[in-house]
């Protein structure tokens, strides 16, 4: 199955200074969603008279997506719920998922819209919620949101309406081979939305009229700012987290309460680590450490002071000191975005730490350029899925302490740590 069914030419983009509403979708677009949305023998139609439906609850299409529209802060949500008739049985498994694009206005996580996308064939779920990871969110430009479901879509930012499917985009670009059929590994993010086929030349798509130019040269225009989705993962007791952090020269660590760092101290490997990347198990106490970052020598340690240093120059650890304000953690990491780099606060610069015990509610702390903590924030989540930092505000999705697990929203404002949450299924 594709998604949305095939529409034909891409509609034509909204006209220069509109209401900014985007309206793009033609006649033959509505006809061509209605007409081929037969699915699992269910017709998905907009019209009086459709049998009464029965909707399990929502659950998170990972993964998210955090953008700015019109400067309102805004978080996209894919969900998935079971959609069968009323009239069926009691316990029968649902035939069918129903698959909403939900905005919510940040920091508050109030409800900007829903929007029903397409119904599908229910898809085998496991007990975790894992799904086809090809499937979801792409990224957002222009207030054209990409996103994969069986094939690539567009829809609209502003109000969630379908702007565009993969056999529209494609017959926009006739002189594009295999954009008709993508598969998900030929479709990535640079300075747009990127068809890159196998063994032949690369392509951006515009997100305001869907023509496609070679990457290989400039834009023919300016393009919009250009949101990825957020890094996902399954949230497992370190995720999200490092044990290394730096602000300028300053140099933070949370090695376990026991460590040694006699300094100079020199990197460990390539690169400008100073501690072993192994988290410390669920059983170790670790401490807050900080120090300096400065050029040394290179000589290994304990070379002597009366022999010839040919060795160079190289980073060192310097002015380490623990931090008794900032100790008995628990598998403890400054918190990421997704990749190795840690995220770096401003006004005033800091730093993010996570921890928690496993199957608990974790903490949250902001520590500042000395050391010390500006707050402590209870986060009502056991495992952290996905981080999306903003100015202001910081965004988390994840899952509640067992028994429940429960899919959660998190907003974190960085001033003082308050705390707003919501739930997915809400």
């Amino acid at each position: 199955m594709t998604w949305p069914p095939g529409q034909g030419d891409a509609p034509a983009p909204p006209a220069p200074g509109g209401t900014g509403r985007r309206h793009l979708v033609t006649a033959g677009l509505y006809v061509g969603l209605l007409a081929t949305a037969l699915v699992g023998g269910a017709i998905y139609a907009a019209f009086e008279g459709t049998p009464p439906q029965r909707l399990g609850p929502r659950r998170l299409l990972p993964p998210p997506l955090r953008t700015s529209l019109g400067g309102q802060d805004t978080l996209f949500l894919l969900t998935r719920r079971s959609e069968q008739d009323a009239t069926d049985a009691p316990g029968q498994p649902a035939p069918r998922e129903r698959v909403e694009l939900h905005a919510l206005a940040l920091p508050e996580l109030v409800t900007r819209f829903v929007a029903h996308l397409v119904t599908m064939e229910s898809r085998r779920i496991d007990s975790r919620g894992s799904h086809d990871m090809r499937d979801g969110l792409i990224g957002e430009q222009g207030a054209t949101i990409w996103l994969w479901l069986d094939g690539l879509g567009a829809v609209s930012a502003v109000d969630g309406q379908v702007l565009a499917d993969q056999a529209g985009i494609a017959g926009r670009n006739a002189a594009v081979p295999g954009l008709a059929s993508p598969v998900r590994g030929q479709v990535r993010l640079a300075d747009a939305l990127v068809f890159d086929p196998r063994g032949g030349p690369a392509w951006r798509i515009d997100p305001r009229d869907f023509v496609a130019s070679p990457t290989t040269a400039p834009a023919p225009r300016p393009l919009p700012a250009l949101s990825a989705a957020a890094a996902f993962g399954p949230g497992g007791p370190t995720a999200f987290r490092v044990l290394e952090a730096r602000l300028g020269e300053a140099w933070f660590g949370l090695p376990p309460r026991d460590a040694r760092l006699d300094p100079p101290v020199a990197a460990r490997g390539p690169g400008t680590r100073f501690l072993s990347p192994t988290a410390p198990g669920a059983g170790t106490t670790q401490q807050l450490w900080r120090g300096a970052v400065r050029m040394g020598s290179a000589a290994p340690p304990g070379w002597p002071a009366n022999f010839p240093d040919r060795f160079g120059q190289a980073e060192r650890l310097v002015d380490v000191a623990r931090l008794a304000g900032v100790a008995g953690l628990t598998l403890a990491g400054f918190l990421t975005a997704g990749g190795e780099a840690p995220i770096l606060l401003a006004d005033p610069p800091g730093v993010l730490v996570l921890e928690g015990m496993p199957g608990q509610g974790l903490t949250l702390l902001r520590v500042d350029a000395a050391g010390a903590v500006a707050w402590r924030a209870a986060l009502p989540i056991a495992r952290v899925t996905s981080v999306m930092p903003g100015a202001r505000h910081l965004a988390l999705a994840g899952l509640a302490p067992p028994p429940q697990e429960t899919e959660t929203l998190v907003v974190v404002a960085l001033a003082d740590g308050a705390v707003t949450l919501s739930g997915v299924a809400a």
